[in-house]
Parts: structure tokens; sequence; C-alpha cells
């Protein structure tokens, strides 16, 4: 059985949803949000499993769901956690580095084929739409690794754009000082931590565009 250590971020933020938030440090990507810290131990079972499961479908050595998981739950009241200070070394930023292609593949699937009233249809008039959602994650790319460009206008064109931007700059973090620590508006960032916030803040936004082509087609 593969047990994970959980971080539940207690005061939360707002880039989806506020309230606490569950992450997995050993699987970069695996969150959860809840209204209650409660709900989110409750929900991150299912962010794990679903994730394991999209990444040994593509070959990645992780845990199988078929042989059990647990979890170790420690509540935190700060945005970076003692693990995202461990260095990243060259093969295991390679390994997420392939963790972030697989997920940014299934965000592309998800909605390469979407015709433009899907692209811009919106639950209400509040909401963004999928194609704010993806201006939104190219822009994201960018600010999580801090660096500023111009970007295309069609949306897949930008997220292709603004990911090689971040991959460049991440590879040259990792061969520099991969313990490299920095201060961001108070807020302390890391090479590890930089990929844990991309993979999870994309993959909380690709359950977004699952829920949101759900209740479109719900409503034709």
């Amino acid at each position: 059985m593969a047990k994970f250590l959980v971080y539940i971020e207690t005061k939360g933020d707002s880039p989806t949803n506020p309230g606490p938030v569950a992450h997995v440090p050993a699987l970069p990507g695996a969150t959860a949000r809840g209204e209650t810290i409660e709900e989110a131990k409750e929900n991150i079972r299912q962010a794990v499993e679903e994730y394991l499961r999209l990444l040994r479908g593509v070959g990645e050595p992780v845990a199988r769901v078929s042989d059990g998981v647990s979890f170790e739950f420690e509540e935190v009241d700060d945005t970076t956690f003692p693990t995202d200070f461990d260095p990243l070394n060259p093969v295991e930023l390679e390994a997420l580095l392939r963790w972030m292609a697989v997920s940014r593949q299934e965000l592309v699937d998800l909605v390469r084929d979407l015709p433009d009233e899907a692209l811009t249809w919106k639950p209400d008039a509040d909401s963004r739409s999928i194609r704010d959602i993806l201006f939104h994650l190219a822009e994201a790319d960018v600010w999580y690794t801090d660096r500023l460009k111009q970007w295309p206008e069609a949306p897949l064109f930008r997220l292709a754009a603004a990911r090689g931007v971040a991959l460049e700059r991440l590879r040259a973090a990792s061969n520099g000082d991969p313990g490299m620590v920095t201060t961001h508006d108070g807020e302390e960032w890391t090479a590890r931590k930089i990929v844990r916030r991309m993979l999870e803040h994309e993959r909380e936004h690709i359950q977004q565009i699952r829920a949101m082509l759900a209740e479109m087609e719900a409503k034709k």
C-alpha cells in the first residue's frame, strides 16, 4: 500500500474556490479543495487515485491504485511546505517535466476540437469561459516562472509558447542552483514549489473545464 503525506493548507487561496486545500508533495499536481478541512481530506483521495491512473496509463512508475492508498495529514497555515525546500536534481526534474507534459496533453485533448461557441460559453455572467481559462493557464505558466513575454492570440498556441518559456526557465534553475529560494510579495518560492503549483493549478482547471462541458451539454 502506498502512503502519502498530505499538507492541508488551512487558509486556502482563491484561484478557483476559497477554502482549505490538500496538497500531496510526492505527487505534484494532486490537489483537492473543500469548504472544510474534513471535506478537503475526503476529496484528496479521488484526486490522487485519478492522478495515479493517468500517470500509470502513460508508463510513469507510480503506485498502483489497486494496491491501496493511505494518507498522513498535516495541517499548515503557510503556502510553502518543508518539502518545497528539497532541491530538484536533474533526473527528478525531467520526470516532473514529463508529468507536466502529460497534464498539458490531457488539457489539449479535452479542448482541441471544441467549436467557438463551446470555447466562449459561460455558465453565468460572472464566470470565465473555457477560452478565458486557457488564457489564464498560459499566463500562469509565465507567472510561476517569473518571465514576461508577448503571447499569441490563439489559446492553444499561447499555451504552447508559455510552456516553452516556463520549461526553459525551470531547466536553467535546476542546472544553476536547484536549492535556490526566492521571495515574491512575502511568499517563498523554490523550483520544486513552482512545479508543484503549476501542476496543481492546471489540473484544477482541467476539472473545471470538464464540469463546464458537462453543464453545457446538459443545457442543450
